[in-house]
């Protein structure tokens, strides 16, 4: 149980920064046993959801956790502490809207540009910018293994302009522009998340993220809840949800199609080539 004190320090850093990092919020046990749980490949029951791949990886993301049946990942999820402080954290009620577990594999584990959590919620109907979310560690999260990292107070600036892309899946994403990130790094800095198993942290939908590639050899594993206020209820969730997704969606089919075409016409080149186009120019003499 949180004493009052606690609660009102974690307040004050969360509105200040737009983060809060709990250490040994959660059993440590639990959480080795929930990664336990995921390595013996039981990803395939988590399967069962909405997942998304990685280069190199098969499975790397997992999608509404907390609803699948009771195992060790859902019950972190679900855990109520979380539920609790998130709820005293924006001085409201709050409940879980979504959940996945992130699989930031070794070697290979995918880079996530830098982009407020708003950029995905906004379009669909969504009053209010007090959505949260609680991420529960299950490795540790050193410099090493592409950390979190966070423009603390960026959640003070409302919505920022995002730039669309399309990423090595083909799923369309979005991320802030290299210009604005200096300026948000000059104004406000850049702080990197280091976390054992049991930690959790809590930020808020505006606060401007991301993490690099992981090609350490170590694995990099969180259960993340989204969480939002029963008073923030969305205008048109169907008819908006519907409208965001079918533009993503347009995006990414023209962005297929191009690199399809791309691709056709660099093969039909190299067939009628007697040169090799991607190497470098072969000096018969070297100048003197």
């Amino acid at each position: 149980m949180l004493k009052t004190s606690d609660i009102d320090k974690f307040k004050k850093i969360y509105q200040k920064k737009g983060y809060v990092l709990v250490k040994n919020f959660l059993d440590k046990k639990k959480c080795q046993e929930a990664l336990r749980w995921l390595n013996k490949k039981n990803k395939k029951k988590l399967a069962k959801s909405w997942t998304e791949q990685e280069p190199g990886v098969d499975l790397a993301v997992f999608f509404v956790v907390h609803s699948l049946k009771k195992n060790p990942v859902s019950q972190l999820a679900n855990n109520k502490k979380i539920l609790q402080l998130a709820s005293k954290l924006v001085n409201d009620d709050v409940y879980i809207y979504s959940s996945k577990v992130n699989l930031k594999a070794a070697w290979c584990g995918a880079v996530e540009y830098y982009h407020q959590d708003l950029v995905y919620w906004r379009d669909r109907g969504y009053p209010r910018e007090d959505m949260l979310s609680a991420m529960v560690f299950l490795d540790p999260h050193q410099n090493s293994n592409a950390p979190l990292n966070i423009f603390p107070g960026t959640h003070k600036l409302g919505f920022i302009k995002h730039e669309p892309f399309i990423n090595l899946n083909g799923l369309n994403k979005f991320m802030v522009g290299p210009k604005k990130l200096d300026q948000l790094k000059k104004k406000y800095g850049l702080d990197t998340i280091n976390a054992k198993p049991g930690d959790v942290l809590f930020f808020h939908m505006g606060v401007v993220h991301g993490s690099g590639h992981n090609i350490s050899p170590n694995n990099r594993a969180v259960v993340l809840s989204q969480l939002n206020t029963y008073n923030n209820v969305p205008n048109k969730v169907e008819t908006n949800a519907r409208k965001f997704n079918l533009q993503r969606a347009k995006r990414e089919l023209i962005e297929s199609k191009r690199r399809l075409n791309w691709f056709k016409n660099k093969y039909k080149k190299q067939l009628k080539s007697k040169q090799l186009t991607f190497h470098a120019p072969i000096v018969s003499k070297e100048k003197n």
